[in-house]
């Protein structure tokens, strides 16, 4: 079980990912303001302008959830990282979040789940299994932001883990509306309209009916079916071109 009184390091792959942990920096942040930090990894840099406007939104959605922009670190102000191509920088991704946790004694991450989802949610993912791997005091979170599970009609699911990795996950339970940020997030990220136009039904769902949240300390990519993963069937990344970095690290 995660501790929220400690300090915890949340990874993200994009700049609106905080979407899908709302319950638990608004848990995190009613111990302490102080105890979290945040680091956004893979930004479209093709366009000033547009990747000006992105920062200034997810600023906007963290403050509504209580942040400051000194609590923020974005690495494409270190090291590009491209959207879409995380996996190229994940040498630079894996030693920065390496002495970034030991220079701020960091025990806990929390990252986006291995789902098949995105290729760079499932990027990450192993990039912060793999530092887990090499540091056993240092505890690791999952939680899913959505897949290719079906819900009802619909070939998608949100805030739900796959069915061949719910096993992993434990359902935290927290108070009534918890979720109703994310909505208010979806909302300010006018960027990223078109994406969030096709999660609004999940998260209006979530903020009126659920007081749950997903969270796995595991993740494993043989229970994700790849071929008809998100990742390769929408973003035509394999298996193999992530998990060749990966080994490499």
């Amino acid at each position: 079980m995660r501790n929220y009184k400690m300090k915890a390091l949340i990874v993200l792959p994009h700049l609106d990912d905080e979407f899908a942990l709302v319950p638990i920096i608004k848990q995190i942040l009613s111990y302490s303001g102080d105890n979290i930090r945040f680091i956004f990894c893979a930004e479209r840099k093709n366009c000033a302008i547009m990747q000006r406007k992105r920062r200034a939104e997810n600023i906007k959605a963290l403050e509504l959830l209580g942040c400051r922009r000194e609590q923020v670190i974005y690495l494409n102000d270190h090291f590009p990282v491209d959207d879409l191509r995380l996996i190229d920088a994940s040498d630079e991704i894996y030693s920065f979040i390496r002495q970034f946790v030991v220079a701020n004694n960091f025990k806990q991450i929390i990252t986006l789940n291995l789902e098949g989802g995105h290729p760079d949610h499932d990027s990450l993912a192993l990039i912060v299994g793999k530092l887990s791997d090499n540091d056993k005091s240092l505890r690791t979170f999952f939680v899913p932001a959505y897949n290719n599970r079906r819900t009802n009609v619909i070939p998608l699911s949100v805030f739900r883990p796959l069915e061949a990795q719910k096993s992993f996950f434990i359902k935290e339970s927290h108070s009534l509306f918890i979720w109703i940020d994310a909505l208010k997030i979806a909302f300010i990220y006018t960027s990223e309209r078109s994406a969030f136009i096709k999660l609004l039904p999940f998260i209006v769902y979530n903020s009126i009916f659920s007081r749950s949240i997903y969270v796995s300390e595991k993740i494993d990519i043989e229970t994700v079916d790849w071929n008809e993963s998100l990742s390769l069937k929408r973003y035509s990344v394999s298996k193999q071109d992530i998990m060749k970095k990966i080994e490499e690290l």
